[in-house]
């Protein structure tokens, strides 16, 4: 081929990728371009996630907080009805459903412990 029969823009093109670049240089500009991108990929998943998280809490988590509302109300409902004054306070945390479930669990806990290390003793 002859050297007229070429295309300038594309000599142009030729020349400028034929300059000696400085080592140092191009690799700060490189190592810049790539921590730009990802802080901005880093900040995409951050926003994608809080976006997600903020969704599932609004289709999830208010009828999850309206349920344990509910079963807050119902194992702190009185056994006994006391009257007013000191005898009401001092049995009111163990007068609830709830004092209830955690005296039988830890019965049950106490009586399975008791099983199990009297089937391993001699």
């Amino acid at each position: 081929m002859m050297a007229g029969d070429r295309d300038k823009l594309l000599q142009a093109a030729f020349a400028e990728a034929r300059q000696n670049l400085d080592d140092e240089v191009f690799t700060a500009r490189v190592m810049t371009r790539s921590r730009n991108l990802l802080y901005l990929l880093a900040g995409g998943a951050i926003s994608l996630a809080f976006v997600i998280l903020a969704g599932i809490w609004l289709t999830i988590g208010i009828p999850l907080l309206e349920f344990a509302v509910l079963i807050s109300q119902v194992f702190t409902t009185a056994l006994v009805d006391l009257p007013e004054g000191w005898l009401a306070l001092v049995f009111m945390p163990v007068n609830n459903i709830a004092s209830l479930f955690v005296l039988s669990g830890k019965a049950i806990l106490m009586a399975w412990k008791k099983l199990i290390s009297a089937s391993f003793s001699n």
